[in-house]
């Protein structure tokens, strides 16, 4: 059977042409995880595979996945300034291919070991983070009827560790959609089968290093029209299975929000009439953060705890952003605020401070100072600002996905946001990925890096590429602190800003096998 080997840091689709390469060799992390892909040609009948170490393998504290690559439809490209486009001509020099195409990006468990379509398979190895470093074999083997074929496996299993995530130097956040998550499962939301669902997607989120679970706001109760109670039921369902989970920390979900970008006022999200710096404000506000703190003390959540309030202040409403921020921290001492920001003039009125891309290196400088004083920096991706700049689009080199994390590095910024891990906003994201907002259209897979599967979340390409990209950022910062210098000569080599970083994926691929060897003397050099 003819078959090709590529790394995981390229996409594929499915007119790709074969690599030439028929073996896997995969280097791995303790406690990371390493991935291939395989495209195929198959004949009539289904294939079974079965991946088999060999003997003097077995029981290395190496877990082999295998999942189908699903072809996904990416309807228009992402345009060079905002949204998406029909114009090739005004992308072309970004983007992977002109709309529209399909590009194998989601993963569906091969639960029972057959393929029925063409042979496109992605293979994973997760390495336990106390498995013994070494060198290990196996096979890739596909049954097809009486005949065989072996992909051969080699294992290098490096001494280098990728921490728990109890205890990583990134912190994540993805913005979860909790409406979304019934809608597309087709199940009654806040049911049992709803929560169980749930409990499948914070493990994915886990899986990809969100060290942050978003929770849903409190909702608003009225009598007669008028405002009486907050019930917090659902986030309080949320927070307990989310810890039950692992969750590190727990984040509290916006309240607040603007009606037009360049507003001064905020407005609560239960009532888009009422200024939040009313005196009717103020009172309901007191009324939401009293109940929510409530909720926090009695599930004694206090020390895992963040909280979002209003996305994205910007220097005209930064006034206003503090007064919420006076008034949360009334009723709430202690607890961190994280949000996004379009501004640097929020001192002492934010903890985490969470820019965009293109915002952290327009007011560089001043993060900088904020950082130097020992302000928590992170920063996110989304939609804006469109064109070259990293993001997990999904015409974007897969590249972008992994290399957003080595800029980071770059930039000692200590966590990662991205606005939505499940926003399945569309008639059909399987042929049609780009999400409609406002009349027009989100770059395909910038609302979602998930897919709903019958029976959870389905991970994707993207997903793998972030996932690796958190792993190559724990590290990074762990060579960052004994070798400064070289750890950032070899970021470069893959990005110097958030628009310039390499599309290639072995550029990629030899980056981290360099800075796997540069750990790995060190680790040598402190055992003698």
């Amino acid at each position: 059977m003819q078959y090709s080997v590529f790394t995981d840091t390229d996409w594929l689709y499915p007119d790709s042409a074969h690599s030439g390469i028929k073996n896997i060799r995969l280097t791995v992390p303790r406690g990371g995880h390493a991935g291939a892909q395989i495209l195929g040609e198959l004949p009539k009948t289904s294939p079974r595979l079965q991946f088999v170490w060999h003997q003097d393998s077995q029981n290395a504290g190496l877990t082999v996945r295998l999942f189908r690559l699903l072809p996904v439809g990416v309807n228009e490209n992402t345009d060079s300034s905002l949204m998406t486009t029909t114009d090739f001509e005004r992308c072309k020099s970004f983007v992977t291919r002109k709309a529209p195409f399909d590009v194998y990006d989601a993963l569906c468990p091969i639960e029972d070991e057959t393929v029925t379509d063409r042979l496109a398979v992605y293979l994973c190895i997760d390495a336990d983070a106390d498995a013994v470093p070494g060198n290990y074999s196996g096979e890739l083997r596909l049954y097809e009827g009486c005949q065989e074929t072996k992909i051969p496996l080699t294992c290098r299993l490096s001494p280098v560790r990728v921490p728990h995530l109890s205890s990583s130097a990134l912190g994540m956040l993805n913005f979860f959609d909790y409406d979304g998550l019934a809608n597309q499962h087709h199940v009654t939301k806040n049911s049992e089968e709803y929560w169980s669902l749930f409990s499948g997607y914070v493990r994915a989120q886990a899986e990809m290093r969100c060290t942050h679970i978003l929770l849903p706001p409190g909702e608003a109760v009225f009598e007669n029209g008028k405002l009486v109670d907050f019930d917090f039921s659902a986030a309080e369902r949320a927070g307990q299975i989310a810890r039950k989970e692992g969750a590190r920390w727990l984040c509290g979900g916006h309240i607040a929000h603007w009606h037009e970008w360049d507003e001064q006022e905020y407005y609560p999200v239960w009532d888009q009439s009422l200024g939040l710096t009313t005196t009717e404000g103020y009172l309901q506000l007191r009324l939401y953060f009293t109940k929510w703190n409530e909720i926090v003390t009695r599930n004694h959540w206090q020390e895992c705890m963040a909280q979002s309030l209003a996305d994205e202040p910007q220097t005209h409403n930064d006034t206003t952003y503090r007064i919420l921020a006076g008034i949360f921290r009334k009723f709430m001492p202690g607890i961190p605020i994280i949000d996004a920001v379009e501004t640097t003039n929020l001192g002492g009125g934010i903890d985490i401070w969470v820019p965009k891309q293109d915002t952290y290196e327009k007011w560089r400088d001043e993060y900088e100072k904020l950082q130097a004083a020992g302000e928590t920096m992170w920063f996110y991706t989304c939609a804006f600002p469109a064109g070259p700049i990293m993001n997990r689009s999904m015409d974007l080199p897969l590249t972008a996905s992994r290399a957003v994390f080595w800029m980071g590095a770059l930039y000692r910024l200590s966590g990662f946001l991205h606005w939505g891990f499940n926003y399945y906003i569309g008639s059909d994201i399987w042929h049609s990925a780009c999400c409609p907002h406002k009349g027009a259209l989100l770059p395909a897979g910038d609302a979602h890096i998930v897919y709903p599967g019958q029976n959870g979340p389905l991970r994707s390409m993207r997903f793998e590429a972030q996932r690796a990209g958190a792993e190559d950022y724990e590290l990074l910062m762990q060579a960052v602190r004994t070798a400064p210098g070289q750890t950032d000569e070899l970021i470069r080599k893959v990005c110097t800003d958030f628009r310039h970083y390499t599309r290639e994926g072995s550029i990629l691929t030899e980056a981290r096998k360099h800075l796997t060897e540069l750990l790995e003397s060190e680790v040598s050099s402190n055992d003698r």
